[in-house]
């Protein structure tokens, strides 16, 4: 470990809180300097060494740690296909090369962290995957970034793991407070895995403030440049993600991510507005501004703006995106699983409260993601095929059958649960009720404004006999008698 390390584990006798701020305020002769944000800082020179150095500490540390299988690591590696007769030979081979030495690096170069299986794959060339809280000889990860011509290297040992932790956080917090942005390497990987920290030992409340003031002094103290840029926008995540507080604060850091990068040589780019549409619409679905939905909602399912960068998306902001696989050939689900049929869930209710039925019908038709393949086969079929409209039954049926039973082969007893528990509000199935209940009553609204009548009378049969929600459906039956009346 760092010599630093060791001095502030000795001093605070691996305590954290006052223990610890009094250890890192000891570090200089002048009684250290903190500032508020998150208290007492590090000197930078105590946390950064040369790349020499680094390499040396980093193989040292995995080689002590690691590189002997005794009883417990004999246990762990049991059931792997790895030769435990001759493991122990194979490692202390990797480890007296500069082959293996060059390996790790490389690794951790690349990945930032290095845990015990990562070594394994390394050396055997065989995945393993061991308990995320499992520690394997004593140490649990290595972490590494690169700071200009020198490097940041954490350690984090099984014992007094909190103690490593907390000093990891302060350590980071220490490197942005004193060290220019651009010279942080993977900076915004950094200040999402100091958030990360932050959310195990304090509250999400706590990390979403501490990360937000600690990015607003990153930003008076640096010049513009992408990195700064993908702060602000992992500022905008955080407080997207953050909770009720922190959520009505998007609309405002989203204006002014725009008037910031709207121009300009970091201007943003058609998947970064496509990131900000995105959190636009469903913060305008939560606030009930039905004309933003429709604004934001439209931009994205334009061009496939959303589909087509869905993959980027993902990579760069999966807390952001709902990514569980698009299901269209489904209609009773959970419309806020997938970020596509989430947005046509909303879009579609915007639509409706905006009175725009017709929109709502195109949609359906032209998109098979905004209902489900049966309803989408219906509006698209040939006049000759009569039994389309009575496959969004079975459709249904099947639905339900797999949400309950997760099998197509008992329908009948299916149903019957459903039917029995999904009203009930503790029940597992109210919520893809709710949501269903939801979209099919705008749908129904849709389709009797626009004469649809034959899939009317179909679709709210189906809808009385699996889906009905009492609310949606006074809703409902007040919006037919009010619209036949008018």
């Amino acid at each position: 470990m760092l010599k630093v390390d060791e001095s502030l584990l000795n001093t605070s006798k691996g305590m954290v809180g006052e223990a610890l701020e009094s250890a890192i305020l000891s570090l200089t002769p002048s009684g250290g300097f903190h500032h508020d944000i998150f208290g007492a800082l590090l000197p930078i020179e105590t946390i950064l060494v040369s790349k020499t150095r680094a390499q040396n500490l980093l193989f040292s540390v995995a080689k002590k740690y690691w590189g002997n299988i005794d009883l417990f690591l004999h246990s762990t590696l049991h059931e792997t296909a790895i030769d435990l007769e001759s493991a122990n030979d194979r490692l202390a081979a990797f480890f007296s090369t500069q082959a293996g030495k060059k390996a790790v690096w490389d690794y951790i170069t690349i990945h930032n962290r290095l845990e015990f299986d990562n070594l394994i794959a390394l050396v055997f060339g065989k995945e393993i995957k061991l308990s995320k809280s499992r520690s394997v000889g004593g140490l649990r990860k290595l972490y590494l970034y690169q700071v200009g011509n020198k490097y940041f290297l954490h350690t984090v040992l099984n014992d007094t793991y909190k103690f490593w932790d907390i000093l990891f956080i302060k350590k980071i917090y220490s490197l942005f407070m004193q060290t220019p942005l651009d010279n942080i390497h993977n900076a915004n990987e950094l200040i999402k895995h100091f958030k990360s920290l932050l959310e195990i030992h304090l509250t999400l409340n706590q990390s979403v403030i501490i990360t937000n003031h600690l990015i607003a002094f990153i930003d008076q103290e640096n010049i513009r440049s992408y990195h700064l840029k993908e702060l602000h926008l992992y500022n905008l995540i955080s407080h997207f993600n953050g909770g009720k507080r922190h959520f009505r604060k998007v609309d405002s850091l989203i204006e002014e991510i725009v008037a910031s990068w709207g121009k300009g040589k970091w201007a943003l780019s058609e998947k970064e507005y496509t990131l900000l549409s995105y959190i636009r619409a469903i913060t305008a679905s939560e606030h009930n501004d039905a004309s933003s939905v429709i604004e934001y909602g439209s931009y994205l399912i334009t061009n496939d703006r959303l589909i087509n960068h869905a993959i980027e998306l993902f990579l760069e902001y999966s807390d952001v995106l709902p990514h569980l696989k698009p299901e269209p050939d489904t209609l009773v689900k959970r419309y806020d699983k997938n970020y596509l049929e989430q947005i046509f869930y909303v879009l579609i209710d915007a639509l409706v409260q905006n009175s725009k039925y017709h929109e709502v019908v195109e949609l359906l038709k032209q998109h098979e993601i905004a209902s489900c393949a049966s309803l989408y086969a219906y509006f698209n079929r040939e006049h000759s095929d009569q039994n389309a409209i009575f496959k969004i039954e079975a459709t249904v049926q099947r639905d339900i059958a797999y949400i309950v039973d997760n099998s197509p082969q008992h329908v009948v007893q299916s149903i019957e649960i459903w039917l029995q528990n999904y009203p009930d509000e503790q029940s597992r199935y109210f919520e893809i009720a709710l949501m269903t209940s939801k979209h099919l009553c705008n749908i129904l609204k849709s389709l009797f404004v626009t004469q649809h009548y034959e899939l009317f009378e179909k679709l709210i049969e189906v809808y009385k006999k699996y889906l009905v929600i009492d609310a949606h459906f006074s809703d409902l039956r007040d919006f037919v008698s009010a619209h036949v009346n008018s």
